[in-house]
């Protein structure tokens, strides 16, 4: 059920930006409402997922383990709030190999959805499709230029 909180979560959203309200309707009917606490490890990097996660409030840190040569090292890719999201590329496949840990610095509200089933209202939904998919790509190069900036403070 389409309940106001997730509607207002889709509607802030990163990811929906682009979408007209018909569209946040039905993506919605998708959506479940979960809580975690602070320090909270939503999804673990090596694990596949097949959700989409959408931060309705709170904060999370998508985090990465590295080897560096005989070295483990962590690195904290960025730090996402309200509005953002993670684990998008479960949209492009399924299962999706998560490449990060997302981990609740406090507790946290979050909108979920399987990305198959975002997929399927976007195929059903071409141009509403091409709009999310737009606003993928955008994210995705923003959250991968973090992660070079991240690399950078290991030199």
């Amino acid at each position: 059920m389409a309940t106001p909180q997730i509607i207002e979560a889709l509607e802030r959203c990163e990811l929906f930006s682009t979408v007209d309200p018909r569209g946040i309707e039905e993506i919605a009917r998708l959506c479940t409402v979960e809580t975690c606490g602070a320090g909270d490890t939503v999804t673990h990097q090596g694990e596949f997922s097949r959700r989409v996660y959408l931060i309705a409030e709170g904060q999370v840190a998508i985090v990465r383990s590295v080897n560096l040569g005989g070295r483990e090292a962590t690195m904290t890719i960025e730090i996402l709030g309200r509005g953002r999201g993670f684990g998008c590329a479960s949209i492009l496949c399924d299962p999706c190999s998560v490449t990060a840990s997302a981990v609740c610095q406090k507790p946290t509200t979050l909108v979920s959805l399987e990305g198959a089933d975002l997929r399927d209202i976007m195929e059903a939904h071409p141009a509403m499709g091409f709009k999310v998919m737009e606003r993928l790509a955008q994210i995705l190069v923003n959250r991968l230029r973090a992660a070079y900036g991240a690399m950078d403070t290991f030199r």
